[in-house]
């Protein structure tokens, strides 16, 4: 037990709330974030064979031009987009 020095009397010590998880917290979303900065950095060099680049623009392309029903666009500009996205992934 601790003393007060004002009168001299024994108090029952008291623990001070502590914002240890919090703390944790923050600190694991910073690692994580972090970690998926790095893992950005391991896709980057992953190789994709052309063929299978193709692909992924096809399908984004699809799905851009799905998204406003197939009706009143360029499907070049679906294309152009669809491969910005791709090579943004890569």
């Amino acid at each position: 037990m601790a003393t007060s020095k004002a009168n001299g009397k024994k108090k029952p010590a008291v623990k001070k709330k502590t914002k240890t998880k919090k703390k944790v917290v923050a600190k694991t979303a910073k690692n994580s974030t972090a970690a998926g900065k790095s893992s950005k950095k391991t896709r980057a060099k992953a190789k994709v064979s052309d063929s299978e680049r193709q692909k992924m623009i096809e399908e984004a392309a699809y799905y851009i031009a799905e998204q406003r029903n197939f009706s009143a666009g360029n499907p070049m500009d679906d294309w152009l987009a669809a491969e910005a996205s791709v090579n943004k992934m890569l």
